[in-house]
């Protein structure tokens, strides 16, 4: 059973962001507002860029708060005999959901090189086969002395070519949840699950809607340029000409997830919080939505 088919209506997931060394200084911020989230997310290496193992940073994460955590992996960074690895790691850990990516494409290829032997449908596929106790090993399945209780969730991508039909064949191998890439726009949100409709389908399965909140608005310029993030003129505008961006922000967002709400009341749906170095605000945002 997935996490979110037990959990609250609208239920609040936050992203953990793992250390680039062997400190980490967000888990304590985290613990003021833990009471008002449903579970953690922990990034694997996001944007190509360095960081300490999120299974690892998991752990530590949810003994910390003793709460629901879903490490994050990325199929760019290993081979699949690699990931089977992981997955096997994180359940005798204690894990029971995931979160897959294929992974970000690095902007500069100089001195890196990524693996993709698989994507996150294909890895989604090996994962359920771990779930009844059979791996995939040089091409072959391989039973397994014990299996695994994974729930999989997913990435939606809002505004990306075919991502309707991409989303299509991710639930018909078996995700059980989603997180979509980061928004600020609920029209974007609503125009995605229409279009869904339009095609004579209906998204059955649970989706937390990405909200961001960068520290600054010279960093929220920034998020433009990520994958998968488009941020309209008018959008970007309004922030630009606010003379408290921190309560633009905020009410912005809140304005959005209750626009979101009212507009898809017949779906299963709540809130990803991508705090982006600032848990001040990101904490506020979980706090605002869960009154």
């Amino acid at each position: 059973m997935s996490l979110f088919e037990k959990s609250t209506k609208h239920p609040i997931t936050y992203e953990l962001l793992p250390p680039r060394g062997s400190e980490g200084k967000h888990i304590e911020a985290i613990s003021l507002f833990k009471k008002h989230l449903d579970a953690l997310t922990v990034t694997d290496n996001p944007m190509a860029t360095l960081r300490a193992s999120s299974i690892a940073y998991g752990k530590i994460a949810k003994n910390m708060l003793d709460m629901e955590i879903i490490p994050n992996l990325s199929c760019r960074d290993r081979n699949l005999l690699a990931l089977q690895s992981e997955v096997m790691g994180a359940h005798m850990l204690g894990f029971r959901n995931l979160f897959i990516i294929t992974g970000d494409v690095p902007k500069q290829k100089r001195g890196f090189k990524g693996v993709w032997e698989v994507n996150a449908i294909e890895f989604c596929k090996i994962i359920k086969g771990l779930n009844i106790g059979v791996a995939k090993v040089r091409g072959v399945q391989q039973e397994l002395t014990g299996s695994t209780e994974f729930s999989v969730g997913g990435a939606i991508v809002l505004n990306r070519i075919n991502e309707h039909e991409t989303l299509t064949k991710k639930i018909e191998v078996g995700f059980d949840y989603f997180i979509t890439q980061i928004t600020f726009d609920a029209d974007e949100v609503i125009e995605f699950y229409s279009k869904f409709e339009e095609k004579g389908d209906k998204i059955t399965k649970h989706v937390q809607i990405g909200f961001c909140t960068p520290s600054s608005y010279k960093k929220f310029k920034t998020i433009n340029l990520m994958p998968g993030v488009l941020i309209k003129p008018g959008i970007i505008n309004k922030f630009e000409k606010s003379s408290n961006y921190k309560e633009t922000l905020l009410s912005h967002l809140l304005e959005t997830s209750d626009k979101i709400e009212s507009n898809l009341k017949s779906y299963k749906i709540g809130f990803h919080v991508m705090p982006m170095g600032s848990d001040e605000l990101g904490g506020k945002l979980v706090e605002e939505i869960k009154k």
